[in-house]
């Protein structure tokens, strides 16, 4: 009988909560409904929101991260533009094919990158920071609290305004999330 007391005292203290990471009364848990609670543990460990200012610092961080998403894809698709029009561009190179024995493209020119040009060498490595940009973002939203979904898809929203315009296509080919 000893024992057994002795075993639920010791299970009383510890309740499986790591107390080396208090962060002033939030539970660490990971809520997988929508909330709108001023605590919440964002992306790292050590990013985590106790009060509504850091809260609100939190959403304008991830509100302008949303915006500047929305620049990047818009200035990844004009430097593919760029790079595609017929001016001679030694990192682009267009088969005499696709543009007839003269060499004139009187239409939409096929363009083909080298593997090694430096042109496809910059859309890789920016293709690389988009995806990792976007699976950020889904992750932030997979916190599933509403200020940060809403700071997120105003951020979006607000990209698309300032830079969405200028778009000659409206279908993104580029978006990882569709």
């Amino acid at each position: 009988m000893n024992q057994v007391m002795e075993l639920h005292h010791d299970h009383d203290h510890d309740h499986g909560h790591d107390h080396d990471h208090d962060h002033g009364g939030c539970g660490s848990s990971h809520k997988m409904v929508f909330h709108a609670g001023v605590c919440q543990e964002i992306l790292f460990d050590g990013w985590m929101t106790t009060t509504a200012l850091e809260l609100f610092g939190s959403a304008v961080a991830i509100f302008l991260a949303a915006v500047l998403y929305e620049g990047l894809k818009y200035y990844r698709e004009a430097l593919h533009a760029r790079a595609t029009s017929a001016t001679g561009d030694s990192q682009v190179n267009i088969t005499k094919n696709e543009c007839g024995a003269g060499g004139n493209c009187g239409g939409t020119a096929v363009v083909k990158y080298t593997m090694l040009s430096s042109g496809h060498i910059i859309q890789t490595i920016m293709h690389l920071i988009q995806s990792t940009a976007s699976y950020i973002l889904m992750l932030v939203f997979m916190t599933y609290n509403v200020w940060l979904c809403l700071a997120l898809v105003l951020g979006l929203a607000v990209g698309y305004f300032f830079f969405g315009w200028r778009k000659s296509n409206v279908v993104d080919v580029n978006e990882h999330c569709q």
